[in-house]
């Protein structure tokens, strides 16, 4: 197990309850509303449940350390993804905003962390 783990373990666990708690408020950076229950629905699952779980998963090698590699690789793949697809969507729209730019420095960071996390497994 490494502690490259934590850091991103605990930025998915925030990421997740804030979800949960104020899904309009997480969107409203990004030029988004969820102004019905469908879409604060949407909000709670995929930036809420998802990330609350995966931020629970990179927490699981510490108890179950032959758990890591495999965490470790999934985690960082998918911020690696993230992070490119904010990557490929401010090279077609000809900019990025500033919150967007935020997370896409966060999400390769928390990849770097995972991959060296995967790489000393």
């Amino acid at each position: 197990m490494s502690l490259f783990l934590l850091p991103p373990a605990l930025f998915f666990l925030l990421l997740g309850l804030r979800a949960l708690a104020r899904p309009a408020d997480l969107l409203a950076g990004f030029d988004l509303a969820a102004t019905s229950a469908k879409s604060r629905n949407e909000v709670r699952a995929v930036y809420g449940g998802f990330p609350l779980f995966i931020g629970a998963a990179l927490l699981l090698p510490f108890a179950l350390p032959a758990l890591t590699a495999g965490i470790a690789a999934a985690g960082a793949l998918s911020l690696a993804g993230m992070a490119a697809g904010r990557i490929v969507s401010a090279a077609v729209d000809g900019e990025i905003g500033r919150l967007p730019l935020f997370f896409t420095g966060v999400e390769i960071a928390g990849a770097a962390m995972l991959g060296a996390a995967w790489a000393g497994a």
